[in-house]
């Protein structure tokens, strides 16, 4: 596939259109909860071998699942004109809730097991390992709640990504990877070249991890007059969160359980690193005369429309469309057109992200004939430019890429009406957002009455990061 064409998304008609995966997203909580399925089996059974069923389900029939013979892909669309009604839809959001404290409940029994139960060293570790995978789902459930405007959901974020200790991702996620996808200066975006243990040591988890979402902390917390060392610092408070659930595990059940501990964490730390891996894999935004770089397009991240591993992943697979409109809801995410697509669905990009050999023979191909062999389109490994660029740059002719900017991709039903006599306001074109200068954005360190000209130029939307202050429109 090459991207060539401008990308579109394919909409149902609105006489037609109900939604497919609509109860279908009740199996996630479950799914959640499926350790403690394998657990009661191989107690119950006294057959060990069941300890392994999630890791089985996982990496096997997950991916089976996603064959086109099989469920396979789902391309459909909800209609524009319905969108803001299924954005509203409560239904959808209080699955989300009602996952946050079963990822918790898995922890806890997963500890109660390893700590009560006699268990072989392999036993122990498809516990651990089942469970830690559920901290990485938990990733998924915190991903969809973070990105959402309310209070409420945004603390439900940092409450779920306590339970792998992994706090501060909402940081850098949102603030720092959306806004720097798809270039070189991306620690959550892979380059061609860059195999995924080398990607994940030396540059997501000391960068994406660490040091990139405690600056982003840091610098909105100095606009508030403050320093990093405050309870206020977001990536401190989920962290006390994980460290009072964790104490909990052990004054309940002992040392045994922090070889449990460390696994469930690191697996989740390791779950994010596949999935950033994988995403933005070689993609490059260009950058424009004016030292910008182009606005993120649904071009600029791997796709898949994998029915059966989207609906366990909240429909992130829908990549392409996330990362143009972020604040989109799991339920109102779009398949496009003339996007790169990945050949099956996140638990088997998974397993062949971690055997490199693997993800060559089957990944290069796709990112190379997507960008017509042209490696200067591309975000390419420094350290192996050269030698790539020997190996594999054979551009042929290809018309430029056009942006998907049609009226109807860009409506998000979060359009604000101007107010006649009130103080200057400028709203995000993307989103919706509006920094009103009466009221100013103090979680973002603007006092109220802080004139728009007061804001950093580089400064970018706080909910959707893919438009800069540029991009705002005074309403």
């Amino acid at each position: 596939m090459s991207a060539q064409t401008e990308s579109q998304p394919k909409s149902a008609s609105e006489a037609t259109y109900r939604d497919p995966k609509r109860y279908a997203y009740l199996l996630v909580p479950f799914w959640v909860l499926s350790p403690l399925l394998s657990i009661y089996l191989a107690i119950s059974t006294g057959h060990a071998a069941w300890y392994w069923l999630v890791i089985v389900l996982t990496y096997l029939v997950f991916p089976v699942l996603d064959f086109d013979a099989l469920i396979g892909r789902d391309t459909r669309n909800p209609p524009e004109s319905l969108v803001p009604r299924l954005e509203e839809d409560r239904w959808y959001r209080v699955i989300t809730y009602v996952a946050v404290p079963c990822h918790y409940v898995t922890l806890f029994v997963g500890a109660w097991t390893v700590a009560t139960q006699e268990l072989s060293v392999l036993s122990y570790i498809a516990v651990a390992w089942s469970c830690g995978l559920m901290n990485g789902f938990a990733v998924a459930t915190a991903h969809e709640l973070g990105h959402k405007k309310g209070g409420l959901e945004r603390w439900l974020s940092k409450i779920c990504l306590a339970t792998g200790c992994y706090g501060q991702y909402m940081i850098d996620h949102n603030r720092g990877h959306h806004r720097d996808v798809a270039t070189p200066e991306d620690s959550g975006s892979a380059r061609f070249g860059e195999n995924f243990w080398g990607y994940m040591f030396r540059r997501q988890l000391p960068h994406s991890t660490l040091f990139r979402p405690w600056q982003l902390e840091k610098e909105r917390l100095a606009r508030k007059g403050m320093g990093p060392w405050t309870l206020q610092n977001e990536f401190i408070q989920p962290m006390l969160i994980s460290a009072v659930a964790y104490a909990v595990i052990v004054a309940l059940w002992g040392w045994p359980v922090v070889p449990y501990l460390i696994a469930v964490a690191f697996i989740a730390y390791l779950f994010l690193a596949l999935a950033d891996y994988i995403e933005h894999y070689g993609l490059l935004r260009e950058k424009l005369p004016d030292g910008r770089y182009a606005r993120v397009r649904p071009e600029h991240s791997w796709n898949t429309d994998h029915v059966a591993s989207n609906i366990i992943f909240w429909n992130v697979q829908r990549h392409s469309d996330h990362h143009a409109w972020p604040t989109r809801r799991y339920q109102s995410l779009r398949s496009f057109e003339q996007v790169p697509n990945m050949p099956t669905g996140y638990p088997g990009m998974f397993g062949i992200a971690l055997i490199p050999p693997l993800w060559r023979a089957i990944m290069y191909p796709r990112v190379l004939a997507f960008h017509g062999h042209d490696l200067t389109r591309m975000n390419v490994d420094p350290v192996r430019r050269d030698a790539l660029m020997r190996r594999y740059h054979q551009p042929s002719a290809a018309p430029v890429v056009k942006a998907a900017d049609g009226a109807a991709s860009r409506r998000q039903g979060h359009v604000i009406a101007a107010r006649a006599g009130a103080a200057p306001r400028h709203q995000c074109p993307g989103c919706g957002y509006v920094y009103d200068e009466a009221r100013g954005d103090p979680q973002q360190g603007f006092a109220p009455g802080t004139p728009w000209q007061a804001i950093p130029a580089a400064w970018q939307c706080p909910d959707c990061a893919v438009r800069d202050k540029v991009d705002f429109l005074r309403l």
